[in-house]
């Protein structure tokens, strides 16, 4: 019967390892991965990712024993009763690089929403890349997901599954209660693995050293950091992944945390800081797909001070000079404690945000990075703690929509990066390189500047003369084609004389721009600019801008220095997109109303309906499905619920305590909606105007017109 199952064993493995080897050598997918982007300075660090990948390897092997676990499973256990540990999340970002990511995550989807994690996963059994484990290991993270698809795993390979259940709060009782769960099924697995109990538990006295000595090597270079503030080695520490790391317990592992030490600690002694290098932070996981996220980052000269992958926490060390006086209760009591007080799950989640922050301070962080993917049940409840706790410890945050495994949507990644960057320090982003540019003769000083926003609705522009005076600026429908566009503006303003032409908004960045014009810009720095030129006389300024498709929030406290900066996430709820919508599908059956028209019904209304939901498509089902069954009068009651709906989504984004009103300038299209003006006055806003007088919505196009350089 053993020969049998061994045989079986070691058809499935093969036939595993071909499928992955096919799989792994397809990659269609645009931009840079972690490995790409980042050079390897240590070569600790790349002895790091060689032990890693030589574990997945074995995993292949039909002579080796295979525990798959979840993220929240400690590989001591692994290591403990003769297996090679095979995290199954960390097995789905191996394949988030390569372009049938999104087909194997649909293979392995269902209709109530999972992250891309298990979901990929998932489709890896589907398609048979993923080796038959011998034992299948599960515990609780706030994931309901993991238990479920490792059932699924259960059922296809026969292997007995086990579950730890973690407790969501550390109290006196939980940590003894986890240390007799774990022990109990620790032995289980062994009696299922065909060890012996004494074996295993000799085993686990072990393990437990070689895991101590490697965690006390790592803990120490931690220290070191935290001591002596930000080591620029780019984007490295992000290689590292101590706290998902397979090789706890590995004998391996103390040997490779010594010398990632010595390295690092050598490495800084030599170090010598570029003061236009970004020290940031990184909670939780990572991008693991291809993305242009970290391009941006090295560009920028950002650089890694934090990372939540690597943070242990207040992690407690069994005494190791004492080591052989303490009990095998008392080390599956230390396992339990730690992995209780892992930093980033619990249900104490104001306190643990907190402290991850000030540790990320500590460390000399100046921003810190979050990937707010929806459907993750760990980050989810964490993220409006997460960023205001990060204010709180005086970092700037940046939580980027998108998706660790199917990727980042490039667009909206790419602008609230820069915003980020650009508010972390008074230093402009780096703009691309425009050699390529023919220079520009000393005519062109007193010559024009044109600036163009390009919107994913609508393109605006913006025509200033030598003295900054506006002389001509327009609103044209965007399209897709933007160097055409940019052509048809010019052609349009049939200027007789030098001009200089700056871009910014969608698609600004684009390379076939750097032979075209004189400035690319971001929107975020475009608007800066422009409030800086208008308001020049003022201590502090608060902006709302509200677009088509996003919404941001500057909030000076000195004009003079960077502006604290907040944009909509993902969802595009609150955006003037939401009235884009209303308007043309009444122009379906009236094709002469305007946004005029709406704002001036909406002005009639005697009261407000509400506008209930915060998803921006689910608004728009709504009203229009009320508008068609409403009287003439409550239709203009919906429609004064709407702009009621948008200013709420934009007061959202304000520090808390402007949230009850304060003096603002309303900018972008829909701020001069006099609806939208009177129900921020009734919110308790001041609106506010610059002396010149200049159409809200022409804001980005004006900053990014002074941003062309004066050559």
């Amino acid at each position: 019967m053993k020969k049998k199952m061994n045989e079986e064993k070691s058809y499935l493995r093969s036939k595993s390892f071909e499928a992955f080897r096919s799989f792994y050598k397809d990659s269609a997918q645009s931009g840079e991965t972690l490995s790409s982007a980042s050079p390897i300075k240590l070569r600790s660090t790349r002895s790091l990712i060689t032990r890693r990948t030589t574990l997945l390897r074995e995993s292949f092997k039909p002579e080796v024993n295979v525990m798959a676990t979840s993220l929240l499973v400690p590989s001591e256990l692994s290591w403990a009763l003769n297996c090679v540990p095979l995290n199954l999340e960390m097995f789905s970002s191996l394949l988030a690089s390569h372009s049938k990511i999104i087909d194997l995550s649909n293979k392995g989807s269902l209709t109530a929403p999972r992250c891309s994690f298990i979901n990929s996963v998932k489709g890896a059994l589907v398609e048979n890349l993923i080796p038959k484990p011998d034992i299948l290991v599960s515990s609780s993270a706030y994931c309901e997901g993991v238990s479920y698809v490792f059932e699924d795993f259960r059922q296809e390979f026969g292997s007995e599954h086990f579950h730890i259940d973690l407790p969501v709060y550390a109290d006196k009782e939980s940590v003894p209660e986890l240390a007799s769960q774990l022990k109990v099924l620790f032995l289980k697995m062994a009696d299922s693995l065909g060890l012996t109990h004494a074996e295993a538990l000799s085993n686990f006295r072990n393990v437990m050293y070689n895991s101590t000595v490697a965690r006390k090597e790592f803990l120490d270079l931690w220290q070191f950091r935290h001591e002596n503030g930000p080591i620029d080695i780019g984007l490295e520490p992000l290689h590292w992944h101590m706290q998902f790391l397979p090789m706890w317990g590995d004998e391996k592992a103390a040997g490779i945390c010594k010398r990632l030490k010595e390295e690092f600690i050598e490495y800084a002694g030599h170090y010598v800081p570029d003061e236009e290098a970004v020290p940031i932070g990184f909670f939780g996981l990572i991008p693991y797909g291809r993305t242009e996220m970290w391009s941006i980052l090295k560009e920028n000269k950002a650089y890694m001070a934090f990372e939540g992958v690597n943070f242990l926490g207040d992690y407690v060390l069994p005494d190791i000079e004492q080591f052989d006086k303490l009990t095998i209760d008392d080390l599956f009591q230390n396992l339990a404690q730690n992995l209780i007080n892992v930093p980033m799950r619990g249900g104490n989640i104001i306190e643990k945000s907190n402290f991850f922050m000030k540790e990320a301070h500590q460390m000399g962080a100046k921003g810190m990075m979050i990937i707010s993917h929806e459907h993750c049940q760990l980050l989810a409840p964490r993220l409006h703690e997460l960023e205001n706790e990060a204010t709180k410890n005086n970092l700037k945050v940046v939580s980027l929509g998108g998706d660790c495994i199917l990727g980042m949507p490039k667009g909206p990644t790419n602008f609230r990066l820069r915003t980020f960057l650009s508010s972390i320090t008074n230093v402009k982003i780096k703009e691309p390189d425009f050699a390529g540019l023919k220079p520009v003769n000393q005519d062109q000083i007193a010559g024009y500047r044109l600036g163009v926003d390009f919107g994913s609705g609508f393109s605006k522009y913006m025509l200033l003369d030598e003295k900054l005076d506006v002389k001509s600026s327009g609103v044209i429908s965007s399209g897709i084609d933007y160097p055409g566009l940019l052509h048809d503006i010019t052609r349009k303003l049939a200027i007789d004389g030098p001009v200089r032409l700056g871009v910014a908004g969608i698609g600004s960045d684009n390379p076939i721009f750097k032979d075209l014009v004189h400035s690319q810009t971001t929107e975020i720095n475009a608007l800066i600019g422009s409030c800086r030129q208008l308001f020049k006389q003022r201590d502090n300024l608060l902006v709302i801008d509200i677009g088509t498709q996003d919404v941001k929030i500057l909030n000076f406290n000195n004009m003079d220095e960077a502006p604290w900066i907040n944009t909509n996430k993902s969802c595009g709820a609150g955006t003037g997109m939401v009235l884009v919508q209303i308007l043309e599908r009444w122009r379906q059956t009236m094709p002469d109303v305007t946004f005029d028209t709406l704002d001036k019904w909406a002005m009639e209304a005697t009261e407000s309906e509400v506008i209930n939901t915060t998803c921006g498509i689910f608004a728009v089902t709504n009203v229009v499905s009320a508008l068609v069954q409403a009287s003439e009068e409550r239709r203009k009651s919906i429609l004064r619920g709407l702009y009621d709906y948008v200013a709420t989504q934009a007061i959202k984004l304000l520090p808390s305590h402007l949230q009850r009103g304060y003096e603002v300038y309303l900018t972008g299209g829909v701020a001069s909606h006099e609806t939208l003006k009177e129900v921020f006055r009734q919110r308790g806003f001041t609106l506010i105007n610059p002396e010149m007088d200049i159409h809200p919505q022409f804001l980005v196009a004006f900053g990014t017109a002074l941003s062309v350089p004066n050559y």
